[in-house]
């Protein structure tokens, strides 16, 4: 029997992985400008984390899998970030949003996610039950039991805090672009589909703080299901902030 663990990493993870660096790199290719490079790292930088999912799942090591596991959820939540300078690009210039601003904001961004780094035991993995290095040691190896990553409740509760609170800013501010183009207009229907596909990635990273503190099989099932929604999600977020682009 094929764990949930293996379906999400090397299936659904890995076909992720494919599409956020397909989106990345033809974002790229089209045009090669602030703008378009601020859109490919909407894409890249989950594309990075995803790929650490890979590796440190691929590599197997204890100590790595506490580091890949926080790298994994910090870029996935860094990369919404960018969708922020995308829409103060586009709805202003990038005269009125200096390239030393955009860093300014990311960098602080990022530090805030890497506190996730510092939390004493935040990350754990489980083996079967038995958490840590005793259940790493002992676990089952045919079928390779990869375990689970269980988070306490300061990871939990930091992480959630920190990442919703850009998500909430970013529905706030497409929004309210949106009232400004109107709803009949093609902006704003471009910009429902940068909403839906925000609220549809954030579905997904809900779900991994959620789902990685409560730490029950049913959860972990649900987790996994969900982690379809990130296919639209990116499709529409593309598609979304492409077509603002060429207008």
């Amino acid at each position: 029997m094929v764990s949930t663990v293996i379906l999400q990493v090397y299936l659904i993870y890995g076909l992720i992985f494919i599409m956020f660096s397909y989106f990345a790199i033809k974002a790229l290719i089209r045009t090669r400008n602030r703008i378009s490079i601020t859109l490919s790292l909407v894409f890249i930088i989950p594309a990075l984390g995803i790929l650490t999912n890979i590796l440190y799942r691929t590599i197997d090591t204890y100590n790595f899998n506490l580091i890949g596991n926080k790298i994994t959820i910090i870029l996935s939540c860094l990369g919404l970030i960018n969708i922020y300078f995308f829409v103060e690009l586009v709805s202003k210039s990038q005269v009125s949003f200096p390239l030393w601003k955009q860093i300014t904001i990311f960098v602080i961004y990022a530090i805030l996610l890497s506190v996730l780094f510092f939390i004493p035991n935040g990350v754990e993995f489980e083996y079967n039950g038995v958490p840590g290095i005793e259940g790493y040691d002992t676990r089952v190896l045919d079928p390779l039991d990869l375990g689970v990553p269980v988070w306490t409740t300061t990871f939990f509760l930091y992480g959630l805090i920190i990442s919703q609170a850009l998500i909430i800013w970013l529905i706030y501010i497409t929004v309210k672009q949106y009232k400004e183009f109107g709803k009949d207009s093609k902006f704003g229907r471009k910009y429902i589909q940068t909403l839906i596909g925000m609220i549809l990635m954030d579905i997904v990273i809900v779900g991994s703080f959620v789902f990685n503190y409560i730490n029950i099989p049913i959860g972990r099932t649900i987790n996994l299901v969900a982690g379809i929604c990130i296919f639209p999600a990116a499709i529409l977020l593309y598609l979304g902030l492409r077509q603002e682009k060429e207008e």
